[in-house]
This record gives C-alpha cells, sequence and structure tokens, in this order.
C-alpha cells in the first residue's frame, strides 16, 4: 500500500514538472541560452616562443695539451672565478722535454760563439791576406748556420715552456660548473687535435640569462626586438619572470616542411632562481589593443570563409540575429571584434 503511494506521488511531481515546461514553452520562455555581452577591455596579441634558459656566455674548457690528467681542483656545482686553477695535467713528461730542449740551445749558443770566434779570426788573416775568399765564405756560412739552429732551439724551448704552462688549466670566465664528466687519471687530447680536444668541464657565466626559443614563420613578422615578454617555466609554475626581446634569426630553420625562427629573450629579474637549459615559454606581447571590443571565442561560428555571430533580439522576445563580423587580436579564449557588433550587444555562446 506505502509503495503504491510512492508510486503515484512520483508520477505526480513529473507530470507537474512537464506541465511547467509546457507552460514556460507556451510563454516563450524556453531552456536558459548561455550568452555573453560586447564589452571593451584591453586586449593583447601574444607570440608564443617555446625553447629553453641559457647562460649568456658558456665555454667547454679543453686542454690544450695531450696528457694525463692529474687532478681537477673543482666539480660540478662549484663557483669559479676567471684565471682560477680548475685542473691539472701531469707535467712530468712535459718537464723532461724542456730540460731536454734547453740542453739543445745551450749546445746551440755554444757552436754560433766558438764560429763566431772562428769568423773573426779567419777574417783577419784575410785582410792580411793569408787566408782566401772560398775559406771566408765557407765559415760565413757556417756561422749564419749556426745562428739559424741556436733561433730554432730557443723557439723550441718557449713553445715547451708555454706547454708546461698550459698543464695548469684555469677558468677563462667567472661562472658556474655545469659539467665535469671526467676523473683524474683520464687521458685527454689537445684542442690541437683532430677531434677538437678532450672537454674537462662547462663553465657557464650565469649572472645572466636568456631564453632561446622558436616561433613559426607566420607570428615571426609580428615580432620585434624590444618587446616585452613574460617567461614561465614548468620548474616554477605560476610564476611570471619578465623578459625582453633582444635577438630576432635572420635566417630560418627548416625541417619537415616546416620553417621557424629562433629568437633570444632576456630574462629582466630572477635570474637566480633560473638554471640552465630549463624548459620555458615566452609570451611576447605583438600588440596591445586598449578599450578593444571583446568576446568570448566561443561566441564565433565559422560559416566557410565568414566569421559570424548570433545576435540576441534587442527586446529579449524573438530569433537570434547570425551576423558576419571582423574579427582582430585572439588572446586565449578571447578575441576581438573589430566590426558588425556594438558594445553592449548581447551574443550566443556556442
Amino acid at each position: 500500500m506505502k509503495r503504491s503511494r510512492k508510486i503515484a506521488l512520483a508520477v505526480l511531481v513529473v507530470v507537474a514538472l512537464a506541465l511547467l515546461g509546457l507552460a514556460r514553452l507556451r510563454r516563450g520562455q524556453g531552456p536558459a541560452i548561455p550568452t555573453a555581452k560586447a564589452e571593451r577591455r584591453t586586449i593583447e596579441r601574444i607570440v608564443v616562443a617555446s625553447g629553453t634558459i641559457e647562460p649568456e656566455h658558456l665555454v667547454e674548457v679543453r686542454s690544450k695539451v695531450s696528457g694525463i690528467v692529474e687532478r681537477f681542483h673543482v666539480d660540478a656545482g662549484d663557483r669559479v672565478k676567471a684565471g682560477q686553477v680548475v685542473a691539472e695535467i701531469d707535467r712530468e713528461t712535459l718537464e723532461a722535454a724542456v730540460r731536454e730542449a734547453r740542453a739543445v740551445l745551450l749546445e746551440a749558443d755554444v757552436a754560433r760563439d766558438h764560429l763566431s770566434r772562428d769568423l773573426e779570426r779567419k777574417t783577419a788573416l784575410f785582410h792580411r791576406g793569408i787566408e782566401s775568399n772560398d775559406e771566408i765564405d765557407r765559415v760565413r756560412s757556417e756561422y749564419a748556420g749556426s745562428e739559424a739552429r741556436q733561433e730554432r732551439a730557443r723557439a723550441t724551448v718557449e713553445r715547451l715552456e708555454q706547454e708546461l704552462a698550459w698543464a695548469t688549466i684555469t677558468a677563462p670566465i667567472d661562472g658556474l660548473v655545469l659539467q665535469r664528466e671526467l676523473n683524474p687519471g683520464t687521458a685527454v687530447a689537445s684542442v690541437a687535435s683532430v677531434t677538437g680536444g678532450t672537454v674537462l668541464m662547462t663553465i657557464a657565466d650565469t649572472s645572466q640569462m636568456h631564453l632561446l626559443g622558436i616561433i613559426d614563420e607566420n607570428d615571426i613578422a609580428a615580432v620585434q626586438v624590444g618587446m616585452e615578454a613574460r617567461i614561465q617555466t614548468d620548474a616554477f609554475p605560476g610564476r611570471v619572470f619578465k623578459g625582453r626581446v633582444r635577438k630576432i634569426a635572420s635566417l630560418g630553420d627548416r625541417k619537415d616542411n616546416v620553417t621557424s625562427f629562433k629568437v633570444e629573450v632576456t630574462v629582466l629579474d630572477g635570474v637566480d632562481d633560473l638554471r640552465a637549459r630549463l624548459s620555458a615559454d615566452a609570451d611576447i606581447v605583438a600588440e596591445v589593443r586598449e578599450k578593444a571590443l571583446v568576446l568570448p571565442e566561443t561566441a564565433l561560428v565559422y560559416d566557410g570563409d565568414d566569421v559570424k555571430v548570433e545576435v540576441a533580439p534587442s527586446n529579449g522576445v524573438g530569433e537570434y540575429d547570425r551576423r558576419k563580423v571582423v574579427v582582430g587580436v585572439t588572446q586565449k579564449d578571447r578575441v576581438e571584434i573589430v566590426d558588425g557588433l556594438q558594445e553592449g550587444e548581447v551574443v550566443k555562446l556556442q
């Protein structure tokens, strides 16, 4: 009995709701339609450059001499000053080569001095008519050869002494050691080798950073040096770093039939918190439109090449008027209406 009453009550509720809906339809009210009003506000044209945070200066430290790394004085994460000793190459072989070269130079000095005195003596005898022209020419030739050998020996000593000095490797710039994969005892090749030398470590000047990003060719024309930008990273969600465009590549990179251009955006604040090679996006403010007539993008209806909106009747009664509009700047989910709509008009959201 109780169950029958419950079923009857449920049926009455459903019938009542149906009658109410029918009454609303007869009065022209119908279901609520989502709408938006055309309003004046500031809108920006944003061009996104995606890339990574890069230090201003990044240097791969290589040895100018081949040898075995005797010791490292720094490790990844250490800060260094320009001229600070960061590594040393084993000096034993180089020191022996320098001693040998100095001995050769000493022999060359002795030989030159001996031939110099011999030339003076032969010249004196020649003037007295005792020595012949052929003998004088021979001694002069030997003396000239001794000078050349002396100069070559001196150059060898200077070169080997320089190589010995290069065995002590110093930091070329102030910065942070980003990477050091080698350990003491590792053999390294000099920068003069075919391979270009072994990288001992990478040092970066992190006092200044920039975003190195790419922009599609369709958007590059809107970007100019000096434009402001807002840089965001996954490492700092919700935080925005101020930036400014400082360089735009003149030559595009084409890959898979798509051309893009590299841009550099200088980071203006928060540099100390950023790390090299962080993924980041820069929202470049290419254009600012103040007091623009703006609608939600969901109000747009695409009809072939035309863009239209459905405008509500002014008195709230009747059919919506589908009207062609001219679209300007788009920012996220908002769009500027350049022509075809008046401020305050209400449009239907799709």
